[in-house]
């Protein structure tokens, strides 16, 4: 029972609350039994003496001892005090009731000559006194006490109810004090189970409270506590996705790299396993390889078909390391022509009709070689794979600090389920026609590389008479990749 007091906080402040209201009460009905009649006997006595400073007056105008005697008599039944008439031989003349004439030095002072001729009192409780007065040539002392048996019995009174109000202190107080306890520590309660959940790591926010003292400052801390572990903890859970999903996309990118190094093992490894042959077979003079002159030929072609392939593998790996890049601001609509001016001859060849839509200038912020490479390598797809006779239409447009460009080649169009695939390494649509084009299989994944490096985000679609490549990239580089 004691251990439970001692750590129920509730019990504390209400055993506390209860004892302390209690001494107040006691306290407050001593005082008054103990401070109220005197203070009621210190106010009758300044009345009865101002009352007295105006009677004496009126004594000593008096005609004769009877009218003065009738004073006295009216002012005692106005006063209710007890009044008497003493000679200057100690000799009773008048007096209103039978009187106590004994002087208790506990309730009665020594009377004084005052410089009015009157005679007060200076005790603090104030019962009786004497005034000296002239009449006719003879000097008269009036003494006057106040009536205490209305002081005595409020006195008695009070200590009669004293129980009564000790008894119902004691069944006011013991309900107070449990409301008060628990309006006191039920913030405090509710404070200690928010702790008790944030040390278990659960740091879901408790009951707001609106106090404005201390208790709800602290409330409203650890509420803020809180909040700021179960932000910090889902940033945590957040970044810690993040980087789970970065390691996968890491695994991912080791897996397209061991994928992509086979691809491009096995396509090193087919025309030199040709290149083998045609040579092994004219050095040994096999049957078939008579016509070394052509054969000759023949390697030739494998030879210049492995030469692509390796110097795009070379620029492969030097566009795929992590480093700046060297941005400029240049004309990108002059670009796009000098690119197709270079493929000029490759037009006349397979007799297309080129329709271009280009601006006089745009100027652009990109890595000027790899976009040459990469708009290169777009143009020469489009060409390469157009049928004689078709079109090849190319605009490019800039708006809202975006630069757009569209290259479209009519009379063909791609399979929809090979489309998504057409930006992988060495991705073919057609295996027959890229050996006779002689493509490796790179040119779109270079370009789709180029691209990314740029923040552009392109694609590949058929459109109504063709297929349709575009790109969209910023006018102005991210100045954080650039020198």
């Amino acid at each position: 029972m004691i251990r439970n007091i001692r750590t129920i906080l509730t019990v504390k402040l209400f055993l506390s609350t209860t004892i302390l209201l209690l001494l107040v009460g006691l306290l407050t009905v001593f005082s008054m039994a103990r401070y109220i009649p005197e203070t009621y006997s210190n106010r009758l006595s300044a009345q009865l003496q101002q009352q007295a400073n105006d009677l004496i007056p009126k004594l000593e105008k008096a005609a004769s001892p009877e009218e003065c005697f009738s004073l006295v008599q009216q002012f005692g039944a106005r006063t209710k005090a007890t009044a008497y008439i003493q000679s200057e031989d100690g000799t009773i003349l008048y007096t209103t009731d039978e009187l106590d004439t004994s002087l208790d030095q506990d309730s009665v002072a020594t009377t004084q000559e005052h410089q009015d001729s009157r005679i007060f009192q200076d005790a603090p409780l104030l019962s009786q006194a004497g005034y000296v007065f002239t009449l006719l040539g003879s000097d008269y002392t009036l003494y006057l006490q106040s009536d205490t048996l209305a002081i005595n019995q409020s006195t008695e009174a009070i200590w009669n109810t004293v129980p009564l109000i000790l008894l119902g202190t004691i069944i006011i107080s013991i309900p107070l004090s449990l409301a008060y306890s628990h309006h006191i520590t039920k913030p405090i309660i509710a404070l200690s189970h928010a702790s008790q959940k944030t040390a278990q790591l659960d740091f879901q926010a408790g009951e707001h409270s609106h106090r404005c003292d201390e208790i709800g400052i602290l409330s409203q801390n650890l509420n803020a506590l809180s909040e700021n572990l179960q932000l910090t903890l889902s940033q945590l859970e957040k970044s810690n996705r993040e980087l789970e999903a970065e390691m996968a996309k890491e695994r991912q990118l080791e897996q397209k790299q061991r994928e992509f190094f086979s691809a491009a093992s096995h396509e090193l490894k087919t025309p030199l396993t040709i290149l083998k042959g045609h040579l092994t077979g004219m050095l040994h003079h096999v049957k078939g390889y008579e016509n070394r002159e052509m054969y000759m030929e023949r390697s030739l072609a494998v030879v210049d078909k492995m030469e692509t392939l390796v110097k795009e593998l070379l620029y492969l790996s030097k566009t795929s390391k992590k480093e700046t890049h060297r941005y400029q601001k240049i004309d990108f609509s002059k670009l796009l022509r000098l690119q197709i001016a270079e493929l000029a001859d490759l037009l006349s060849e397979k007799d297309l009709n080129l329709v271009a839509e280009i601006p006089d200038k745009l100027f652009c912020q990109v890595e000027p070689m790899q976009m040459a490479q990469a708009l290169q390598n777009i143009l020469t797809n489009a060409i390469r794979y157009s049928p004689k006779g078709e079109s090849i239409h190319i605009s490019l447009s800039a708006e809202q600090d975006t630069v757009s460009c569209q290259v479209e080649n009519t009379g063909v169009h791609i399979p929809e389920e090979m489309l998504p695939h057409l930006f992988e390494a060495f991705y073919r649509a057609d295996t027959s026609r890229n050996r006779n084009t002689g493509e490796t299989g790179l040119g779109l994944y270079i370009v789709g590389n180029i691209l990314k490096s740029h923040q552009a985000t392109y694609g590949i679609q058929n459109s109504y008479s063709g297929v349709l490549f575009w790109f969209t990239t910023p006018q102005k580089a991210d100045t954080a990749s650039s020198i």
